[in-house]
């Protein structure tokens, strides 16, 4: 008669387990800030404590109802910055104020909401936004001899670079900045060269191009 060994049972459950991990992560949840209940008097004193700008976002509504399970005061939204955060506010046993309690990136549970677009969260998107541009680029230039082109960067525009103009046209958050040189023959040993900089929407359409 077979009798399975104890060593196995901890993989069983820990399949399971995991299992049921995965199973409760897919049935999340993402609501609007707007839905998540907030008492407005509180959430306009969060914010000034906070001292941001408060943006919109999805947060997962399980993570609001354990918060406040412990918490049922606590307010939560986000603030732009480099890198945007998810503030919680609640009254504070240790300093008697109701203030930010805690602050986190974006990740699973939270998401800043950004306009229509793939952006450049992955390797393909960005080898797109550097050949619209490029070739943007290439179609404004006057040079005749093209040897080739270079990428120098491809970066979103965060809350610093928002409001900066490029050919006349302002950035905007979340738009798309991508930087290269082009070169040219020349009459002599060296290739002669040309700065271009393009501003690209999130879904990654040239909005403008500035030549140097």
């Amino acid at each position: 008669m077979h009798y399975e060994s104890k060593s196995q049972v901890p993989r069983w459950l820990a399949a399971i387990s995991g299992l049921l991990v995965f199973m409760d992560t897919a049935r999340a949840e993402m609501i609007h800030n707007g839905a998540i209940g907030n008492d407005p008097m509180k959430e306009k004193l969060c914010a000034a404590r906070a001292k941001g700008k408060v943006i919109p976002f999805e947060i997962d509504s399980r993570y609001v109802a354990r918060a406040r399970s412990q918490h049922p005061d606590a307010t939560f939204i986000a603030i732009d910055g480099i890198s945007p955060q998810l503030i919680e506010c609640y009254l504070r046993s240790g300093t008697g104020r109701y203030e930010p309690a805690s602050m986190s990136p974006e990740q699973g549970f939270w998401h800043t909401i950004k306009p229509n677009g793939p952006g450049i969260g992955t390797q393909q998107a960005q080898s797109m936004a550097i050949r619209n541009c490029t070739n943007a680029a290439l179609s404004k230039s006057s040079s005749a001899g093209l040897s080739h082109s270079v990428n120098n960067a491809v970066i979103e525009v965060d809350i610093n670079r928002a409001g900066k103009t490029i050919a006349g046209h302002k950035a905007e958050r979340y738009d798309i900045v991508v930087q290269g040189t082009s070169f040219y023959k020349s009459s002599g040993p060296d290739l002669a060269t040309k700065k271009f900089t393009c501003l690209l929407s999130r879904a990654l359409q040239v909005k403008a191009v500035e030549l140097k």
